[in-house]
Parts: structure tokens; C-alpha cells; sequence
């Protein structure tokens, strides 16, 4: 299922790096800064810019954010609380900067159709934090990701419906096609390949614009498609990636807009 993506999180998500625009950004109350135009350009088009600047001011209130000072400009960053906000919302960002171990996670759940929501809403919850489904009752990842989603089951009463394994090995022949097979891999590549047609296209265009405000119309729309195939994402080691996975390129190409 994807995840509504909220203005708030675009601006701590770029804050955090996530979308690969700037770790800090020059204060948006003086609207010069360039750096505030291109996160700006995260935000969707109907978020006027007088919104932004209070969802800025509520984001510093909520200590997400913070002003500091350097060389006698003003800059705002994430906070430490905003980065735990980041990982709890969209943990499986974590993972795309860390090396695989080699193992696997397997969850297996035996819920009967009498509370099929507590079955619906573990369905759920795995393919947001990126398991991929091998069965019904049987979901796989690579993510070292057990210890917590245990403690969150038991939190929330749903333990002991659920067994987990962690295995060095799954007999199959090959990894890659069982992951391009349970992550549905080929349809999230040709969504990748869409946004890097889109960002060549643009690129050859971005010269015959008649105006930097169509410029920016452009690539703020790229940027939206782009984030909403990102947080689709299970962010899978290369060890599992097919030879010809394109998500790489179009993020050097989107940092490079």
C-alpha cells in the first residue's frame, strides 16, 4: 500500500537527505535563496508558498527543524527528533545506505478468518515496512528488521500470532528471480524508466522553456512522480537487483535537476 505523503514529510525528507536535495536550506522567510526555490520544488504546485513558510514555522515549533548560523547566513536542519519522526514513518529509507548481511528475515502468521483484520492489517504493515509476500501467510525480506517488528507486534498484542525466522540461505535457484518475482521488480523498473525518459526528455528541453516558472513547473512535477515511485520502493539490496535496474540512475539524474 503507499503511503500519503504529507508536505511535512517532503520537507524533513529533504531535510534528511531522502530525496537527495540539500541536508540544510537557507531560511525560506527571506525567499532568495535558490536553495529554498528547489525544495520548494518538492512541495506539490498547489501548496502556495505562503503555506509553506507556516509549515516551516509549524515544523519549527514542533522541534523538527531548527535555525542555526553560519558564516552570518541563516540556515534551517533537521533535528534529532525529526530524523526519528523520518524513521518511523518511512523506515525502510534506512535501509537503501546499508550493506546486506546475507540473510533473511521470514515472517509466518497463522490468523483464522474470524479476525481476519488483525490478518488484514499484518498484510498490511508488512508490505509497508517491505516484506514481499512468497505466500499468503508468508512474507520474506532482507531488511534486518526482526527484533524491531517483533517488539512492535508484541506492543500492539499481535505476537502470538506470529513466528519469524532469520536464515542465511533459501533454497532456490536463483536470488534475483525470486526477488524480481515477490517485489514485482519488472513493473517498479518500468516505473523508474518513465521517470528517467521524463528527466531525458526534460533535459533537452528545460533550453526552450519561455520561462524559468515553466522550468520549475517541469521539474516540480518529475519531482512528484519521482518521490511517489521512491516511497514505493523496498529498497532491496544490489545483490538482488536485475543487471538492468535503472532506480540508480534516476536518482543521480533527479539530485542532478
Amino acid at each position: 500500500m503507499r503511503k500519503l505523503v504529507r508536505p511535512q514529510d517532503v520537507l524533513l525528507l529533504g531535510l534528511a537527505g531522502a530525496l537527495d536535495t540539500f541536508e540544510e536550506l537557507r531560511d525560506p522567510f527571506r525567499l532568495v535563496s535558490k536553495s529554498y526555490e528547489s525544495m520548494y520544488g518538492w512541495v506539490p504546485k498547489q501548496y502556495r508558498k505562503n503555506n509553506f513558510g507556516n509549515l516551516v514555522w509549524r515544523s519549527l515549533k514542533a522541534g523538527y527543524i531548527e535555525k542555526i548560523e553560519k558564516k552570518g547566513s541563516v540556515y534551517i536542519r533537521i533535528t534529532s527528533q525529526g530524523q526519528e519522526r523520518i524513521q518511523r514513518d518511512f523506515p525502510l529509507l534506512d535501509f537503501h545506505r546499508k550493506r546486506w548481511d546475507g540473510k533473511w528475515r521470514i515472517v509466518m502468521f497463522d490468523i483464522s478468518e474470524l479476525e481476519k483484520e488483525k490478518r488484514n492489517y499484518l498484510r498490511r504493515k508488512l508490505r509497508e515496512l517491505g516484506f514481499g509476500m512468497l505466500q499468503e501467510s508468508v512474507f520474506i525480506t532482507p531488511h534486518d528488521i526482526i527484533k524491531d517488528f517483533s517488539e512492535y507486534l508484541d506492543s500492539i498484542d499481535l505476537g502470538k500470532y506470529v513466528y519469524m525466522l532469520e536464515a542465511s540461505n533459501i533454497l532456490v535457484g536463483d536470488f534475483k528471480e525470486l526477488a524480481r518475482k515477490v517485489w514485482n521488480l519488472d513493473q517498479l523498473n518500468d516505473k523508474y524508466r518513465e521517470i528517467l525518459s521524463h528527466l531525458t526528455a526534460l533535459n533537452g528541453r528545460t533550453m526552450q522553456l519561455n520561462s524559468q516558472e515553466q522550468r520549475k513547473i517541469e521539474i516540480r512535477k518529475t519531482r512528484e512522480k519521482y518521490l511517489q515511485v521512491l516511497l514505493s520502493d523496498p529498497f532491496l539490496p544490489k545483490e538482488l537487483l536485475p543487471s538492468d535496474w535503472v532506480g540508480y540512475q534516476a536518482k543521480k539524474l533527479i539530485k542532478n535537476l
